[in-house]
């Protein structure tokens, strides 16, 4: 496979990879960054500009992606924290009905 069409399905793997953490589908983006971990790997240093020009697209989209993924961490971690707060009431509430 020659660098150029690596690249290529680099970043269409890449793009597949945006589109699931857009839909919030976070199993298929981690199943396709595994898929292209690998390819990642025979990438070579020395690349033609349109090559570049590709590799930074890809790079630009890994950063949304990686902000996505903070953000949506730290909200859903907000959500377990209430959410166990809100256990932790009905718990109490539980054992004072009981008495």
């Amino acid at each position: 496979m020659n660098q150029m069409s690596l690249i290529e399905d680099l970043l269409s793997l890449t793009q597949a990879i945006e589109s699931a953490a857009s839909l919030a589908d976070w199993p298929e983006a981690a199943r396709l960054t595994a898929q292209r971990s690998p390819l990642l790997m025979l990438l070579i240093t020395e690349q033609t500009p349109e090559a570049l020009a590709l590799i930074r697209r890809i790079q630009a989209i890994d950063a949304a992606v990686l902000a996505d993924a903070s953000n949506t961490q730290y909200a859903l971690q907000e959500e377990y924290r209430i959410a166990m707060g809100r256990v932790s009431a009905v718990d109490h509430y539980q054992k004072a009905a009981r008495l």
